[in-house]
């Protein structure tokens, strides 16, 4: 089921979709791990132990989407905060990064056949970018996953060729990079008018940079183990300014309804 709380303007010419959780299910924990890495740095600092684990879930929730080395600098901020030291964000990423790497490196491995990489990605995203590229929509990568990484995971699960607009990531080819200018560049690169930018993805930031520019922009508020609805990612989500809200990308008829038919009167859930 979708759910629509507005419907597009116009066909959509450029597609900016994120990754992790919106079409890769590779770093599916990550919330783990960097909560695990966070309340590591903090807890003895802290001084209300009573609050961390709260206080870092909230940061999470409403930080996804941004560059790991961003959350990773408010990690910084923090223990700097609570009297620590400044170890700076690339010392918290390079921890965060190890503890991701041998799950990471464990999936990638098994991914020998397009079957087995589809266990590692959101249900029907596949489809969903085969036919997007049918309609000739152009379309973008844009993580807050360092560009490296997303180059070889999105190769791995064999879906990099359908990036023809380009894949944008933090590194050291863009130490400034941010979500907002990546999805800005692609409205002056295609001249896009309002509602031809369609922004996909299951964090605020990417919500909130799309409506920023007029695009049309569709939740991925997917419960990653189960696959279905997770209710607390669609407040944060639809509070960011999404238009339409799903749990994965099976419905693609009803994808399709909504984004290509002008004709169509499809009520506010279908």
């Amino acid at each position: 089921m979708i759910e629509v709380l507005k419907r597009p303007q116009r066909q959509p010419i450029v597609a900016a979709i994120d990754f992790d959780g919106t079409l890769s299910l590779v770093r599916m924990g990550w919330q783990t791990v960097m909560h695990r890495v966070m309340k590591d740095a903090l807890a003895p600092l802290h001084p209300q132990l009573d609050r961390i684990d709260a206080e870092i879930h909230s940061y999470i929730a409403r930080s996804t989407g941004q560059p790991s080395i961003v959350q990773m600098a408010w990690v910084d901020e923090h223990v700097h905060l609570y009297g620590g030291p400044h170890h700076g964000a690339q010392y918290y990423l390079d921890q965060f990064s190890h503890a991701m790497s041998d799950r990471i490196d464990e999936r990638l491995v098994s991914m020998t056949n397009r079957t087995q990489a589809d266990v590692h990605m959101i249900r029907g995203a596949r489809a969903f970018l085969e036919h997007l590229a049918t309609r000739g929509v152009h379309m973008a990568l844009v993580s807050g996953t360092e560009y490296h990484h997303l180059v070889r995971e999105s190769t791995a699960l064999g879906i990099i060729e359908f990036f023809d607009a380009g894949i944008f990531g933090p590194g050291g080819h863009a130490p400034g990079f941010t979500k907002a200018e990546a999805l800005a560049s692609l409205v002056e690169r295609y001249a896009l008018l309002p509602g031809q930018l369609v922004s996909i993805g299951d964090g605020p930031v990417e919500i909130s940079a799309g409506r920023s520019l007029d695009a049309y922009c569709i939740a991925v508020a997917s419960d990653e183990a189960s696959g279905e609805l997770d209710s607390h990612k669609r407040v944060h989500l639809v509070h960011a300014g999404a238009d339409a809200v799903i749990a994965n990308f099976l419905p693609l008829d009803s994808l399709t309804a909504l984004l290509f038919d002008r004709d169509s009167d499809a009520p506010s859930s279908i």
